[in-house]
């Protein structure tokens, strides 16, 4: 049965090679790759095991559509297979074209106008494929994510400290896959520090390059991030071992940025947009130097890393509030990560959010994940994350270990990490744009989503 496939895909593989083994020893796959590329592998398994199955095979962050020809001869029909990742780390959209006969798909809404009717335009949710004939459907159901009386602590069968651990440490090796230079970012807060902590030995070992590597920071001059970012750099070796580009900014600079950062983010959401402001600096900055980097993205939605989370009367409290906010990251934190490393040909890749190692994350007791409100006034073992911040209180491979004030640092907004005054400033800017009658006039001018602040 002889099919030609075309693919258009975004993203990562990682399991591309030992994907293609499998398709070739266990099940007789006998077309050869094409190309180095690991999203062609995505072409392979649709061929080989269906698309159904294929999508649940892959090990990565994508959005991809296939098109599959057709065949007069035969009679065979055409097929259209799109999905996306299971958090969302990559964007995907679709609409039915202007006229009606087909659909148009992008990783950019506005790359959909003028070639669609607007009114069809929808986002493929992670975890999801979409086909003309079934339309969307969910392929990514673990019991952590679906079963609302998932529990295997209470069966004995919760994962070691030392196991999630473990899982941390591969799913970092495994975002290593390169073939470009590469680095992190590093904002100074725990989740950044322990990418870094986890990542250094093994950048040593398995690419068995001396050269330092590439650290990215965002902040006004002597803010905590920087600060924070600082004293990592200096207990991973310093110069020595880690080349800390730094990309300190005033909050005179960022004003002009607004346009720009809302025509790439899509949204004018404000806190969103406040948070994308010292993203874009930071990888501008990286873009500059390098292809990829690693980041802390997604911890804060493992392991309770909010303060409202001293709030939750229980922890059965709080898994469901995790399993609620994992499931909003493809329209917050990843679409602004997305957007803004793309729009500098950046690629940003987040271990905390690998598949397996969500599964062992979200299989731990989340009464070790309580907050207690006076460990957060004192910074001290027993405040947000602390199981996180406990499962790397120790040496790295290399005796390199984070700094405790670091360490136990208290949550910082990223908005705020990166300067105290410059988001007021920003307001007070955008305040003088708009005058009261403007203001005023606002449900007549924007009858949709009225903006109810001068900052909207």
């Amino acid at each position: 049965d002889s099919k030609v496939v075309n693919l258009a895909a975004n993203g990562e593989i990682y399991n591309h090679k030992e994907l293609y083994a499998e398709l070739v020893n266990e099940h007789g796959w006998k077309i050869d790759r094409g190309s180095q590329s690991d999203c062609e592998v995505i072409g392979h398994a649709y061929a080989c095991l269906g698309p159904e199955e294929a999508v649940k095979r892959l090990d990565g962050m994508f959005a991809f559509v296939v098109f599959e020809e057709g065949d007069e001869a035969t009679g065979k029909a055409p097929r259209a297979f799109a999905a996306r990742d299971p958090v969302g780390i990559k964007p995907l959209y679709y609409a039915k074209t202007a006229d009606g006969c087909g659909y148009a798909f992008a990783s950019e809404l506005k790359s959909l106008v003028g070639h669609v009717d607007t009114s069809t335009v929808k986002q493929v949710p992670p975890g999801h494929y979409w086909t003309p004939e079934t339309g969307l459907v969910c392929y990514y159901n673990p019991d952590w994510l679906r079963k609302d009386d998932f529990a295997p602590w209470e069966e004995g069968k919760a994962p070691s400290i030392d196991e999630v651990r473990e899982g941390f440490n591969a799913a970092v090796s495994k975002r290593m896959m390169a073939d470009v230079d590469y680095g992190f970012f590093l904002s100074g807060g725990v989740d950044s520090c322990i990418v870094s902590q986890v990542l250094m030995p093994r950048y040593r070992a398995e690419t068995g390059d001396d050269r330092p590597i590439p650290a990215f920071t965002v902040g006004m001059e002597n803010s905590p991030d920087v600060m924070a970012a600082r004293a990592m750099v200096d207990a991973l070796g310093g110069e020595r071992h880690v080349d800390h580009r730094q990309r300190v900014f005033t909050p005179e600079e960022v004003f002009n940025l607004i346009p720009k950062i809302i025509f790439h983010m899509e949204t004018y959401e404000t806190e969103l947009i406040r948070s994308a402001i010292p993203n874009w600096l930071l990888a501008e900055r990286a873009g500059a130097d390098v292809k990829m980097v690693l980041t802390g993205e997604g911890a804060d939605e493992l392991f309770a890393g909010y303060l409202y989370f001293m709030d939750a009367e229980n922890p059965r409290q709080i898994q469901n509030e995790l399993r609620r906010i994992y499931g909003m990251l493809g329209d917050i934190n990843l679409h602004r990560t997305d957007r803004m490393t793309m729009a500098h040909a950046l690629e940003a890749r987040v271990p905390f959010l690998d598949t397996k190692f969500t599964e062992m994350a979200m299989s731990v007791d989340p009464a070790l994940k309580i907050v207690d409100k006076e460990a957060v006034q004192t910074n001290s073992p027993g405040r947000e994350k602390t199981y996180l911040r406990n499962m790397f209180e120790g040496p790295n491979e290399n005796g390199h270990s984070i700094p405790r004030p670091v360490l136990w640092r208290a949550k910082a907004m990223q908005c705020e990490g990166v300067g105290e005054d410059w988001v007021s400033m920003l307001q007070r800017k955008v305040a003088a744009e708009v005058t009261d009658a403007e203001m005023d006039n606002a449900h007549i001018t924007y009858p949709l989503n009225t903006p109810h602040t001068k900052e909207e």
